[in-house]
């Protein structure tokens, strides 16, 4: 009896937490938004980071190789690089 007891409150709260994942409750809605919030700020250091080894931290050789030519101004700009400071040139045309 005891474990019958026990699946069934299994079955209840998993039913709970599947209602409340799909937005049926306004738990769901709490759920949703506290996971969009911690998905945003996590894709947002991501990119930070993404950006500083870019930027920063990536060997010059395999920039000039990888960003040369016509990637040059879009590398350039992403990393606020003036013109004096411009690892990578734009082919001439």
């Amino acid at each position: 009896m005891t474990e019958l007891r026990g699946v069934l409150k299994a079955a209840v709260v998993f039913t709970f937490v599947f209602l409340a994942g799909c937005g049926f409750t306004s738990q769901g809605n709490i759920v949703r938004q506290a996971i969009s919030a911690g998905t945003a700020r996590a894709a947002e250091a991501g990119l930070q980071n993404a950006e500083w080894f870019l930027c920063e931290a990536a060997p010059i050789g395999p920039i000039k190789r990888r960003y040369a030519g016509d990637k040059a101004d879009a590398y350039n700009k992403l990393c606020d690089k003036g013109s004096a400071d411009d690892i990578v040139t734009p082919s001439t045309p």
